[in-house]
């Protein structure tokens, strides 16, 4: 066959069919790799640098990328240095954190003594948003369930709009009972206050009431909650 197609005797080479000549072959073959270059151009545009197109664009239907969620409250561990304080008036050891300081104690608190009671209270030097006391008392109602209603019905006495929650609770394989209460601390004090609080009884009879509290801000809260739990676990009652 000769590059025009035709046969050597000169007759036509195709009887019902298309053949390309070489020439024809070899300009389809270039233009079809022409159109294969484009198109894997066109390809890597879209994909950008790192190969993906989602990777560096918005979302379909958004104009711009999605912002990041919100910082969550506080969730760190708080790392506390514990102090073990001998309270002999009270005969318990409450340990505090080392930042904190006596700032209350039962010697300078007459009403207490005559009632039989003793009290000691911790803060921050220079800063007493929270605070830590640990109370002893001589009477109490004699069940704890009562001592409960009568906790909470003197902290709504104090601050009417208190909102209080108890909840049966174990202390050294004892009855005790744990109080969560907020309020309005003073009107000078827009910021909430809340008490955590724990009332329990050793097997001596000796009442035993343990609180702490905090600003309602997340931060406060935070270290408020881990002061409450360290002071809990780390309370030894009724010694000599």
């Amino acid at each position: 066959m000769t590059e025009t197609g035709e046969a050597p005797d000169g007759r036509a080479a195709h009887h019902g069919d298309v053949r390309l000549t070489r020439r024809g072959r070899i300009a389809v073959g270039t233009l079809a790799a022409g159109v294969v270059a484009a198109l894997a151009a066109v390809l890597v545009s879209a994909a950008g640098p790192f190969g993906t197109d989602g990777a560096r664009r918005a979302a379909p239907g958004a104009s711009r990328p999605p912002r990041a969620a919100p910082t969550p409250p506080p969730t760190t561990p708080v790392v506390l240095d514990w102090e073990v304080h001998h309270e002999r008036r009270l005969r318990a050891w409450p340990a505090v954190p080392t930042t904190y300081a006596t700032v209350v104690h039962d010697d300078g608190d007459a009403s207490y003594r005559r009632r039989g009671s003793r009290i000691v209270e911790y803060v921050v030097p220079g800063d007493d948003s929270n605070r830590l006391r640990l109370t002893t008392y001589a009477h109490r109602p004699r069940t704890l369930a009562a001592w409960g209603v009568q906790e909470a019905a003197r902290l709504r006495e104090y601050w009417p709009d208190a909102e209080v929650r108890t909840e049966p609770a174990r202390f050294r394989g004892s009855p005790a009972l744990l109080l969560d209460a907020t309020y309005t601390f003073s009107p000078q004090t827009p910021t909430k206050t809340r008490r955590l609080q724990l009332l329990t009884t050793t097997a001596t009879g000796r009442s035993y009431d343990l609180y702490v509290e905090m600003p309602r801000v997340p931060a406060a809260e935070h270290v408020g909650r881990a002061v409450f739990r360290g002071a809990r676990d780390r309370l030894r009652l009724d010694g000599p």
